[in-house]
């Protein structure tokens, strides 16, 4: 009965976006985002980098800034733990007491 029950709530949960988007496309004013362009006059190297990315293919913009926010996440965590053992804590090693 357990996996019955997960079971159907796993399916419903895979079915909500699809009875959300049954009421119909929504409001014709709002511009689609899929054919949404960025102006890249003025731009900044970087900036300019990441609008040329958005414009051309928005796929590989998306996996560009996963990557970008990957490696960023392990920076900070690197430079906290850098931080966090100048100061005298050891966070590589924690113990469990059970």
């Amino acid at each position: 009965m357990k996996k019955i029950k997960a079971l159907f709530f796993n399916l419903l949960f895979l079915a909500l976006p699809a009875l959300a988007l049954a009421a119909g496309p929504g409001d014709k004013d709002v511009p689609d985002m899929a054919t949404r362009m960025v102006r890249v006059e003025g731009l900044g190297a970087i900036n300019y980098f990441f609008a040329t990315w958005y414009n051309s293919n928005k796929f590989v913009f998306a996996i560009l800034v996963t990557v970008v926010m990957g490696v960023v996440g392990a920076l900070i965590a690197l430079m906290t733990d850098v931080i966090l053992k100048a100061i005298g804590m050891e966070v590589s090693k924690i113990e469990h007491h059970e």
